[in-house]
């Protein structure tokens, strides 16, 4: 196996309140590892220390060839760390004033130095896989949800990052939105990129991790494969919550 991520030790706090207390995982590449857990226990926290979004307080982490201490991180390590990785956010987090091609494009111009031909048809080949092309001269207010997480999805997998993290990418989209950005994810995942996943959708986490981590009170309690977290799961506090979350999905699969 080929491990391209590993987390030693991650401590995070907010003033006096410590929320990721010393956790640790590794991830291989190609893998899609979900984070599940209940509202406020640190899983989106710990998914923006991971590409210094957030700063921690300590821990070690690697990510392909960077590896990193954040106990004393260089300025250096912070810009190589962050090329390693892409974020979707659950609020999209689109420039309001430029097209859909622009968004997409900017990191690109910004980030990596491209010029502005060249990340056009970056922009343009990753707009077409999550069938956002045509759209391309819109701005973000004349798009549904669903359909500025999809430039989203695209904006991030244009650098060709080594992981991709998603901050609960539905969260903000209404129900009947949820499925064309669930169906735009797992196609990605088919395309063997490594992915990280904090998401309240459980028929789709079962269906697309290699491994599930839960979360509870900033710490990790539990992880393992789909058929272990969602059917023999060890914890009382996973089995609570699951069964929480499973009845408020009634197709999902058993």
């Amino acid at each position: 196996m080929n491990t391209l991520i590993e987390l030693d030790g991650l401590k995070k706090s907010f003033g006096s309140k410590e929320v990721i207390h010393h956790v640790s995982f590794s991830a291989e590449k190609g893998e899609v590892i979900s984070i599940l857990g209940p509202s406020g226990t640190g899983k989106t926290t710990l998914l923006r220390c991971l590409n210094y979004l957030e700063v921690p307080d300590s821990g070690v982490l690697r990510i392909g060839d960077v590896k990193v201490d954040f106990s004393h991180i260089t300025k250096k390590e912070v810009k190589q760390l962050r090329q390693k990785s892409t974020m979707v956010f659950q609020s999209f987090n689109l420039f309001r004033n430029k097209t859909v091609v622009e968004n997409v494009m900017t990191g690109l111009i910004y980030g990596k130095g491209m010029k502005k031909k060249d990340a056009y048809e970056i922009a343009m080949t990753e707009l077409e896989k999550v069938h956002m092309d045509s759209y391309k001269d819109m701005y973000p207010a004349e798009l549904s949800g669903g359909m500025q997480q999809r430039v989203g999805i695209a904006r991030a997998l244009a650098p060709q990052p080594e992981v991709i993290l998603f901050d609960e990418p539905t969260s903000a989209l209404d129900p009947e939105l949820v499925g064309e950005v669930l169906d735009t994810i797992s196609d990605i995942a088919g395309r063997g990129i490594t992915m990280i996943i904090v998401t309240h959708e459980m028929n789709f986490a079962k269906d697309i991790s290699s491994r599930v981590l839960f979360m509870n009170a900033g710490y990790v309690v539990e992880e393992g494969s789909p058929k272990e977290i969602f059917y023999h799961p060890r914890q009382e506090e996973t089995r609570l919550f699951l069964r929480r979350m499973i009845h408020r999905e009634p197709e999902f699969a058993v």
